[in-house]
């Protein structure tokens, strides 16, 4: 850095002013000329300047200072980070991918925002504490909404009434006179059901074919399937169950009605 204008000591004792880049003639007023001539210690091109003096006038350079920049990065953030939370927080499953997309782009904006210079970091900091809790709020009310769902599907098919026969209220097919395929005659459900009773040692009506016939008719007319009534003509029973407690209660019905004993 070259010495700026000024006087100086020319190294002869006297002050001498310097242009900022030679030596001049002039000399300070009172200064003893001598013998007018510049300084043997000193020349024009590499004037001595003494240690104790400085250059009038200088002082160092300052750094500038960049102004603050406003904190658009970090907003955009945060409102993104609102906008995921609400869209997060509607128990739909397509608002909540949604809004777990938002709360992502959020989060990764205002961390990104937090290392910019020269700006406030308020903004970014709240959008990234936001999307956080938005995205726990979300799936908690996301979860509980399926679970409600799911119970109350399931508590509702637990208590749907469920029919109480399977077998219609009428006969199938037409009356079959014989054992042929089809819903057979109540004389063959008679016939049938007398075997059963004898099997069981009973013999109390052998001699009434009529009480039989009428005990098959019972049976005819029930709600029971041809399937059963065929089983019933070979003396077979293969009921369980409901059905099998039914066809019980319809021969009892038929014992009571048909017996000539009154």
């Amino acid at each position: 850095m070259s010495t700026p204008a000024g006087w100086y000591d020319d190294g002869s004792g006297r002050q001498r002013w310097w242009d900022g880049s030679q030596w001049t003639d002039q000399y300070a007023p009172g200064a003893d000329a001598g013998t007018g001539g510049a300084s043997p210690m000193a020349t024009p091109s590499t004037p001595y300047v003494a240690a104790q003096y400085a250059a009038p006038g200088y002082a160092p350079a300052l750094t500038p200072v960049a102004p603050r920049q406003p904190p658009t990065l970090g907003f955009v953030g945060l409102g993104l980070a609102v906008l995921g939370t609400a869209l997060a927080c509607t128990p739909l499953l397509i608002t909540f991918v949604l809004g777990a997309l938002v709360l992502i782009a959020a989060f990764i904006i205002s961390l990104i925002a937090v290392f910019r210079k020269n700006t406030a970091k308020w903004p970014s900091i709240v959008g990234i504490c936001l999307s956080i809790i938005g995205g726990i709020v979300g799936a908690i009310v996301f979860t509980a909404v399926v679970i409600f769902t799911l119970t109350t599907a399931i508590i509702d098919a637990a208590s749907s009434p469920f029919p109480t026969s399977t077998f219609s209220e009428q006969p199938s097919d037409p009356p079959a006179t014989g054992d042929s395929a089809g819903r057979p005659s109540p004389e063959a459900i008679g016939k049938g059901y007398k075997v059963m009773l004898n099997e069981g040692g009973y013999h109390q009506f052998d001699d009434d074919p009529e009480f039989f016939t009428c005990v098959g008719g019972y049976f005819y007319d029930s709600d029971l399937p041809d399937e059963v009534l065929q089983d019933l003509t070979q003396g077979v029973d293969n009921t369980t169950g409901t059905v099998r407690e039914h066809a019980i209660q319809i021969g009892m019905d038929a014992t009571s009605a048909c017996d000539p004993r009154g």
